[in-house]
Protein backbone atom coordinates (compact mmCIF):
# COMPACT_ATOMS: atom_id res chain seq x y z
CA UNK A 1 0.00 0.00 0.00
CA UNK A 2 1.01 3.86 -0.28
CA UNK A 3 3.31 5.65 1.97
CA UNK A 4 3.10 8.97 2.72
CA UNK A 5 5.59 11.70 3.12
CA UNK A 6 4.57 14.92 3.87
CA UNK A 7 9.87 22.33 5.38
CA UNK A 8 8.11 25.14 4.51
CA UNK A 9 10.63 26.78 1.87
CA UNK A 10 8.68 29.13 -0.07
CA UNK A 11 9.25 30.13 -3.66
CA UNK A 12 8.94 33.45 -5.12
CA UNK A 13 6.54 32.96 -8.23
CA UNK A 14 7.23 36.33 -9.55
CA UNK A 15 10.94 35.06 -10.17
CA UNK A 16 9.54 32.20 -12.37
CA UNK A 17 8.08 33.90 -15.19
CA UNK A 18 6.00 30.95 -16.60
CA UNK A 19 4.31 31.00 -13.19
CA UNK A 20 3.48 34.74 -11.90
CA UNK A 21 0.80 34.73 -14.49
CA UNK A 22 -1.27 31.75 -13.19
CA UNK A 23 -4.33 31.71 -11.00
CA UNK A 24 -4.16 31.76 -7.39
CA UNK A 25 -5.39 28.12 -6.98
CA UNK A 26 -2.63 27.12 -9.30
CA UNK A 27 -0.51 29.34 -7.35
CA UNK A 28 -1.48 27.82 -4.09
CA UNK A 29 -0.81 24.18 -5.49
CA UNK A 30 2.68 25.36 -6.36
CA UNK A 31 3.58 26.54 -2.49
CA UNK A 32 2.19 23.41 -1.04
CA UNK A 33 3.58 20.58 -3.63
CA UNK A 34 6.86 22.32 -2.95
CA UNK A 35 6.65 22.17 0.77
CA UNK A 36 5.07 18.54 0.42
CA UNK A 37 8.19 17.15 -2.26
CA UNK A 38 11.15 18.73 -0.35
CA UNK A 39 9.57 17.25 3.40
CA UNK A 40 9.90 13.59 1.22
CA UNK A 41 13.11 14.03 0.83
CA UNK A 42 13.22 12.72 -2.16
CA UNK A 43 16.44 13.71 -4.57
CA UNK A 44 16.33 15.38 -7.47
CA UNK A 45 16.88 12.60 -10.35
CA UNK A 46 16.40 9.89 -8.07
CA UNK A 47 13.41 9.08 -9.76
CA UNK A 48 12.26 8.80 -13.55
CA UNK A 49 10.74 11.68 -14.20
CA UNK A 50 7.67 9.94 -16.24
CA UNK A 51 7.38 8.11 -13.14
CA UNK A 52 6.46 10.59 -11.24
CA UNK A 53 2.54 11.51 -11.53
CA UNK A 54 0.99 14.77 -10.35
CA UNK A 55 -3.35 13.71 -9.01
CA UNK A 56 -4.77 17.42 -8.02
CA UNK A 57 -8.74 17.54 -6.59
CA UNK A 58 -10.25 20.73 -6.93
CA UNK A 59 -14.58 21.97 -6.74
CA UNK A 60 -14.17 25.31 -8.60
CA UNK A 61 -10.79 25.30 -10.38
CA UNK A 62 -9.25 28.54 -11.36
CA UNK A 63 -12.18 30.87 -10.96
CA UNK A 64 -10.21 33.99 -10.08
CA UNK A 65 -8.60 33.89 -13.95
CA UNK A 66 -12.66 33.43 -15.74
CA UNK A 67 -13.61 35.99 -13.17
CA UNK A 68 -10.92 38.12 -14.96
CA UNK A 69 -11.81 36.99 -18.60
CA UNK A 70 -15.57 37.57 -17.94
CA UNK A 71 -15.02 40.70 -16.42
CA UNK A 72 -12.38 42.18 -19.17
CA UNK A 73 -15.46 40.81 -21.67
CA UNK A 74 -18.26 42.91 -20.68
CA UNK A 75 -16.14 46.01 -20.02
CA UNK A 76 -14.76 45.60 -23.93
CA UNK A 77 -10.84 45.02 -22.40
CA UNK A 78 -8.85 43.47 -24.35
CA UNK A 79 -8.39 39.90 -23.38
CA UNK A 80 -4.62 38.76 -22.42
CA UNK A 81 -2.91 35.81 -24.57
CA UNK A 82 -2.42 34.48 -20.84
CA UNK A 83 -5.60 33.79 -19.92
CA UNK A 84 -5.52 31.09 -22.32
CA UNK A 85 -4.12 28.58 -20.81
CA UNK A 86 -4.22 29.99 -17.21
CA UNK A 87 -7.96 29.35 -16.92
CA UNK A 88 -7.67 25.65 -17.77
CA UNK A 89 -9.02 23.51 -15.06
CA UNK A 90 -5.49 21.52 -16.23
CA UNK A 91 -3.48 24.71 -15.74
CA UNK A 92 -3.69 23.29 -11.48
CA UNK A 93 -2.13 19.82 -12.01
CA UNK A 94 0.14 20.84 -14.87
CA UNK A 95 1.76 23.89 -13.47
CA UNK A 96 2.94 21.52 -10.53
CA UNK A 97 3.56 19.13 -13.23
CA UNK A 98 5.79 21.61 -14.91
CA UNK A 99 6.98 23.47 -11.60
CA UNK A 100 8.61 19.58 -9.91
CA UNK A 101 9.28 18.45 -14.05
CA UNK A 102 7.40 15.33 -13.72
CA UNK A 103 6.30 13.86 -16.14
CA UNK A 104 4.49 11.09 -15.23
CA UNK A 105 0.21 11.12 -15.56
CA UNK A 106 -0.74 14.60 -14.70
CA UNK A 107 -4.44 14.93 -13.67
CA UNK A 108 -6.70 17.75 -12.13
CA UNK A 109 -9.59 15.89 -10.35
CA UNK A 110 -13.17 17.07 -9.67
CA UNK A 111 -15.91 15.99 -7.66
CA UNK A 112 -17.38 18.56 -5.57
CA UNK A 113 -16.29 18.22 -2.15
CA UNK A 114 -14.71 14.67 -2.17
CA UNK A 115 -12.13 16.05 -4.72
CA UNK A 116 -9.17 15.98 -2.55
CA UNK A 117 -9.85 12.34 -1.37
CA UNK A 118 -10.25 11.54 -5.28
CA UNK A 119 -7.26 12.65 -5.69
CA UNK A 120 -5.44 10.72 -3.28
CA UNK A 121 -6.99 7.52 -4.42
CA UNK A 122 -6.00 7.90 -7.81
CA UNK A 123 -2.68 8.67 -7.10
CA UNK A 124 -2.51 5.56 -5.03
CA UNK A 125 -4.02 3.37 -7.73
CA UNK A 126 -1.68 4.35 -10.53
CA UNK A 127 1.40 3.19 -7.89
CA UNK A 128 -0.53 0.04 -6.96
CA UNK A 129 -0.65 0.02 -11.11
CA UNK A 130 2.61 0.25 -11.27
CA UNK A 131 2.12 3.32 -13.66
CA UNK A 132 3.72 5.77 -11.12
CA UNK A 133 6.96 5.27 -8.51
CA UNK A 134 6.08 8.42 -7.07
CA UNK A 135 2.41 10.32 -6.98
CA UNK A 136 2.25 13.72 -5.83
CA UNK A 137 -1.29 13.96 -4.53
CA UNK A 138 -2.97 17.17 -3.09
CA UNK A 139 -6.16 19.70 -3.11
CA UNK A 140 -6.77 23.16 -3.96
CA UNK A 141 -9.20 25.61 -3.58
CA UNK A 142 -9.32 29.58 -3.92
CA UNK A 143 -12.35 30.66 -3.58
CA UNK A 144 -13.15 33.69 -1.11
CA UNK A 145 -14.50 35.70 -3.92
CA UNK A 146 -18.10 37.55 -4.15
CA UNK A 147 -19.23 35.25 -7.20
CA UNK A 148 -18.70 31.79 -5.39
CA UNK A 149 -19.92 33.44 -1.53
CA UNK A 150 -23.08 34.42 -2.95
CA UNK A 151 -24.11 31.11 -4.46
CA UNK A 152 -23.19 28.78 -1.51
CA UNK A 153 -25.61 31.76 0.72
CA UNK A 154 -28.00 31.66 -1.56
CA UNK A 155 -27.96 27.68 -1.51
CA UNK A 156 -28.43 28.25 2.04
CA UNK A 157 -25.16 26.65 3.05
CA UNK A 158 -23.57 29.44 4.82
CA UNK A 159 -23.71 30.28 8.64
CA UNK A 160 -25.75 33.13 9.42
CA UNK A 161 -23.59 34.43 12.31
CA UNK A 162 -20.44 36.63 12.30
CA UNK A 163 -19.07 35.43 15.58
CA UNK A 164 -16.55 32.82 15.12
CA UNK A 165 -17.87 30.55 18.03
CA UNK A 166 -21.39 30.79 16.78
CA UNK A 167 -20.72 29.78 13.48
CA UNK A 168 -20.08 26.31 11.96
CA UNK A 169 -20.98 24.39 14.55
CA UNK A 170 -20.79 20.83 13.68
CA UNK A 171 -22.90 18.09 15.41
CA UNK A 172 -24.39 20.66 17.76
CA UNK A 173 -28.11 20.48 18.09
CA UNK A 174 -27.95 24.86 17.06
CA UNK A 175 -25.82 24.38 14.30
CA UNK A 176 -26.60 26.83 11.25
CA UNK A 177 -24.04 26.28 8.47
CA UNK A 178 -20.89 26.23 7.08
CA UNK A 179 -17.52 28.83 7.24
CA UNK A 180 -15.99 28.49 3.28
CA UNK A 181 -12.05 28.82 4.04
CA UNK A 182 -9.46 28.10 1.34
CA UNK A 183 -5.76 26.48 0.88
CA UNK A 184 -3.60 23.32 -0.39
CA UNK A 185 -2.24 20.30 0.79
CA UNK A 186 -0.11 17.72 -0.34
CA UNK A 187 1.27 14.12 0.30
CA UNK A 188 3.66 12.42 -1.42
CA UNK A 189 2.75 8.79 -2.12
CA UNK A 190 5.11 5.93 -2.78
CA UNK A 191 4.96 2.24 -2.35
CA UNK A 192 6.55 0.55 0.81
CA UNK A 193 9.51 -1.14 -0.81
CA UNK A 194 10.39 2.17 -2.72
CA UNK A 195 10.31 4.19 0.26
CA UNK A 196 11.99 1.49 1.68
CA UNK A 197 14.93 1.40 -0.99
CA UNK A 198 15.74 4.76 -0.36
CA UNK A 199 16.08 4.33 3.34
CA UNK A 200 13.00 7.22 3.77
CA UNK A 201 10.98 6.67 7.52
CA UNK A 202 6.94 6.79 6.06
CA UNK A 203 4.45 8.96 8.39
CA UNK A 204 1.86 6.59 7.68
CA UNK A 205 0.39 4.35 5.20
CA UNK A 206 -2.54 4.66 3.29
CA UNK A 207 -4.07 1.28 4.19
CA UNK A 208 -7.55 2.12 2.09
CA UNK A 209 -9.55 4.12 0.03
CA UNK A 210 -12.78 4.31 -1.81
CA UNK A 211 -15.10 7.20 -3.88
CA UNK A 212 -18.54 6.56 -4.63
CA UNK A 213 -21.62 8.23 -5.54
CA UNK A 214 -25.28 8.37 -4.26
CA UNK A 215 -28.29 9.03 -6.29
CA UNK A 216 -29.29 11.34 -4.32
CA UNK A 217 -29.62 14.27 -6.70
CA UNK A 218 -27.47 17.56 -7.03
CA UNK A 219 -27.30 18.19 -3.96
CA UNK A 220 -26.07 15.00 -2.57
CA UNK A 221 -27.53 14.36 0.65
CA UNK A 222 -28.92 10.77 1.12
CA UNK A 223 -30.14 10.78 4.37
CA UNK A 224 -30.25 6.97 4.52
CA UNK A 225 -26.23 6.65 4.61
CA UNK A 226 -26.39 3.29 3.09
CA UNK A 227 -23.96 4.82 -0.24
CA UNK A 228 -21.49 6.21 2.33
CA UNK A 229 -21.76 3.55 4.45
CA UNK A 230 -21.08 1.15 1.79
CA UNK A 231 -18.15 3.32 0.47
CA UNK A 232 -17.00 3.36 4.04
CA UNK A 233 -16.83 -0.53 4.17
CA UNK A 234 -15.16 -0.90 0.91
CA UNK A 235 -12.31 1.63 2.27
CA UNK A 236 -12.28 -0.97 5.74
CA UNK A 237 -12.35 -4.52 3.47
CA UNK A 238 -8.92 -2.70 1.15
CA UNK A 239 -7.19 -2.13 4.44
CA UNK A 240 -8.07 -5.36 6.27
CA UNK A 241 -9.35 -3.64 9.23
CA UNK A 242 -12.61 -4.13 11.02
CA UNK A 243 -14.46 -1.16 11.88
CA UNK A 244 -13.00 -1.81 16.08
CA UNK A 245 -9.89 -1.19 14.89
CA UNK A 246 -10.35 2.18 14.03
CA UNK A 247 -8.80 4.73 16.98
CA UNK A 248 -10.76 8.06 15.64
CA UNK A 249 -12.53 9.55 12.99
CA UNK A 250 -11.96 12.72 11.04
CA UNK A 251 -15.75 13.66 9.81
CA UNK A 252 -16.24 15.69 6.92
CA UNK A 253 -18.63 17.88 9.15
CA UNK A 254 -19.77 20.91 7.71
CA UNK A 255 -22.23 21.89 10.57
CA UNK A 256 -25.06 22.25 8.42
CA UNK A 257 -28.15 19.84 9.25
CA UNK A 258 -28.48 17.68 6.86
CA UNK A 259 -25.07 16.74 6.11
CA UNK A 260 -24.04 16.06 9.82
CA UNK A 261 -27.36 13.98 9.75
CA UNK A 262 -26.93 12.15 6.92
CA UNK A 263 -22.60 11.51 7.49
CA UNK A 264 -24.27 10.22 11.09
CA UNK A 265 -26.55 7.63 9.70
CA UNK A 266 -23.98 6.51 7.19
CA UNK A 267 -21.33 5.92 10.47
CA UNK A 268 -24.22 4.28 12.66
CA UNK A 269 -24.57 1.65 9.52
CA UNK A 270 -21.29 0.54 10.16
CA UNK A 271 -21.02 -1.66 13.00
CA UNK A 272 -17.99 -1.06 15.03
CA UNK A 273 -18.13 3.26 14.41
CA UNK A 274 -20.92 4.97 16.32
CA UNK A 275 -18.87 4.58 19.46
CA UNK A 276 -14.93 5.74 18.12
CA UNK A 277 -14.05 9.28 19.06
CA UNK A 278 -14.66 11.81 16.17
CA UNK A 279 -14.43 15.45 15.40
CA UNK A 280 -14.84 17.69 12.88
CA UNK A 281 -12.10 20.33 11.71
CA UNK A 282 -13.89 22.80 10.19
CA UNK A 283 -14.60 24.96 12.54
CA UNK A 284 -11.32 26.28 12.71
CA UNK A 285 -9.88 25.13 8.65
CA UNK A 286 -12.82 26.65 6.83
CA UNK A 287 -14.56 24.51 4.57
CA UNK A 288 -11.92 24.53 1.80
CA UNK A 289 -14.20 22.76 -0.62
CA UNK A 290 -12.18 20.16 -2.58
CA UNK A 291 -8.92 20.53 -0.36
CA UNK A 292 -10.49 19.91 2.43
CA UNK A 293 -10.21 16.33 1.93
CA UNK A 294 -6.49 16.39 1.82
CA UNK A 295 -5.95 18.46 4.51
CA UNK A 296 -8.16 16.76 6.54
CA UNK A 297 -5.61 13.64 5.89
CA UNK A 298 -2.72 15.60 6.57
CA UNK A 299 -3.86 16.04 9.93
CA UNK A 300 -4.97 12.60 10.47
CA UNK A 301 -1.56 11.87 9.69
CA UNK A 302 -0.22 13.83 12.45
CA UNK A 303 -3.08 12.30 14.63
CA UNK A 304 -1.50 9.06 14.32
CA UNK A 305 1.94 10.63 14.59
CA UNK A 306 2.21 13.05 17.80
CA UNK A 307 -0.84 11.21 19.69
CA UNK A 308 -3.42 13.12 19.56
CA UNK A 309 -6.85 14.00 18.17
CA UNK A 310 -8.58 17.42 17.90
CA UNK A 311 -11.76 18.14 19.57
CA UNK A 312 -14.63 20.21 17.63
CA UNK A 313 -14.27 23.69 17.99
CA UNK A 314 -17.78 25.15 18.64
CA UNK A 315 -19.11 22.04 19.37
CA UNK A 316 -21.27 23.07 23.03
CA UNK A 317 -24.50 20.98 22.88
CA UNK A 318 -24.32 18.03 21.06
CA UNK A 319 -27.12 16.75 19.05
CA UNK A 320 -28.23 12.97 20.79
CA UNK A 321 -29.80 12.36 17.93
CA UNK A 322 -26.80 12.02 15.95
CA UNK A 323 -25.88 8.60 18.18
CA UNK A 324 -21.68 9.09 17.58
CA UNK A 325 -18.75 9.94 20.31
CA UNK A 326 -17.68 13.27 20.07
CA UNK A 327 -14.40 14.65 21.03
CA UNK A 328 -15.19 17.63 23.00
CA UNK A 329 -13.63 20.31 25.04
CA UNK A 330 -10.48 19.50 24.42
CA UNK A 331 -8.08 17.20 22.29
CA UNK A 332 -7.93 13.36 22.87
CA UNK A 333 -4.78 11.71 23.28
CA UNK A 334 -4.05 8.43 23.16
CA UNK A 335 -2.45 5.85 20.67
CA UNK A 336 -4.42 5.82 16.99
CA UNK A 337 -3.02 3.54 15.23
CA UNK A 338 -5.75 4.02 12.23
CA UNK A 339 -7.86 7.15 11.56
CA UNK A 340 -10.98 7.07 9.60
CA UNK A 341 -11.44 10.33 7.12
CA UNK A 342 -14.63 11.26 4.98
CA UNK A 343 -15.79 13.37 2.86
CA UNK A 344 -18.66 14.53 1.35
CA UNK A 345 -20.31 16.54 -1.57
CA UNK A 346 -22.22 18.02 -3.99
CA UNK A 347 -24.09 15.48 -6.58
CA UNK A 348 -23.74 12.40 -4.22
CA UNK A 349 -19.89 12.24 -4.43
CA UNK A 350 -18.33 10.75 -1.13
CA UNK A 351 -14.83 9.30 -0.65
CA UNK A 352 -13.38 7.18 2.48
CA UNK A 353 -10.00 6.96 3.64
CA UNK A 354 -7.87 5.00 5.94
CA UNK A 355 -4.14 5.72 7.06
CA UNK A 356 -2.54 3.62 9.31
CA UNK A 357 0.58 3.58 11.44
CA UNK A 358 3.83 2.28 9.69
CA UNK A 359 5.64 -0.39 12.24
Amino acid sequence: MPVCSVQDDLIDLNALKEFRKLDRTSQLAIHASNQAWLSSGIKEKSVASEKIGVFIGTSRGPVGKWEQTFERQISSKRQLPSFSAAGTIAAISGSVSQYLKASGPSLTISSTCSSGAAAIATGASMIHSGTCDVAVVGGVESVINESILNVMNSAGLLSNHCDSQKSCKPFDRDRNGLVVGEGAAFLILESLSHSTSRGAKPLAKLSGWCNGLSQSGKVGVDLTGTSIASTIKNSLKMSNLCASDIDYINAHGTGTILNDLCESRALNLVDGLSETPISSTKPITGHCLGASPVLEAVLCINVINNKRAPHTTNLRKFDSKLQLNPIMEKPLSGEFNNVLSTSLGFWGNHASLVFSKVN
